[in-house]
């Protein structure tokens, strides 16, 4: 059964999960239809909203970007039943391929929702060049790009164009951390880990970092390996 009187939600459970092949190119709304079919079919008093339209309670800590490996991802869910452990389990046995349960914990209600708490992200990004990717080269240009005040980067669709906001954006506020972690000289790539702000004013993109370094790369692959709260929520911790 689900809410249809208007009362509140019993319970609200954080779900951290994995996504990777062969649902990397999953969008968003579609992923989370397929939330809310895993829970319908394991029997689980999902929770809806009391709008005309009644949608599910289910919300994603931050917006899932396509084609990225996603390792620690915060999904809320409430119920207008308590719901133990071992059905969040069973549920989690119907995610579609690629999509894995990693944990999952009930959260007091006044606990502030996962989304308005979201600063940052974290990503590790593999990176391609040419006989100019050396480990010196690298590291003095992540240093080059720490150390610039501004780093203009074009716009993408979906991004404010009013008048105040006109011509290319500023990537530097974006940026918190770049780190170099291995470098190939071989085989002539890298590892790199970020720290890239993400919250409702906007986001780091680890492409749009790896374009703004003067070193002709290319990304072959990039995670995000975890989100970063300004108070973590419980399942995050």
């Amino acid at each position: 059964m689900t809410n249809t009187d208007g009362k509140s939600p019993r319970q609200r459970w954080q779900i951290l999960f994995r996504r990777g092949e062969p649902a990397l190119r999953v969008r968003q709304a579609d992923l989370l239809a397929e939330f809310e079919r895993a829970f319908h079919e394991a029997g689980l008093p999902l929770s809806t909203t009391n709008a005309a339209h009644p949608r599910a309670r289910l919300k994603f800590a931050a917006s899932l970007p396509l084609g990225i490996e996603l390792e620690r991802e915060v999904l809320e869910a409430f119920f207008d039943e308590l719901v133990p452990m071992e059905e969040i389990q069973a549920a989690a046995a119907l995610f579609p391929d690629g999509v894995e349960l990693v944990d999952a914990r009930e959260v007091w209600h006044g606990f502030p929702s996962a989304a308005s708490q979201l600063r940052a992200a974290e990503y590790e990004v593999t990176v391609r060049g040419d006989e100019r990717l050396t480990d010196e080269a690298l590291r003095g240009a992540v240093v080059r790009l720490l150390g610039a005040r501004r780093l203009p980067a074009g716009r993408r669709r979906g991004e404010s164009e009013r008048r105040a906001d006109a011509g290319d954006r500023d990537l530097r506020p974006y940026i918190e951390d770049v780190e170099v972690i291995e470098v190939d000289e071989a085989a002539r790539t890298a590892q790199l880990r970020m720290v890239l702000r993400l919250d409702p004013s906007g986001a780091g993109r680890p492409e749009d970092v790896v374009g703004a370094i003067d070193l002709p790369l290319k990304v072959e692959r990039a995670a995000r390996t975890r989100l970063l709260f300004v108070d973590t929520p419980p399942v995050a911790r």
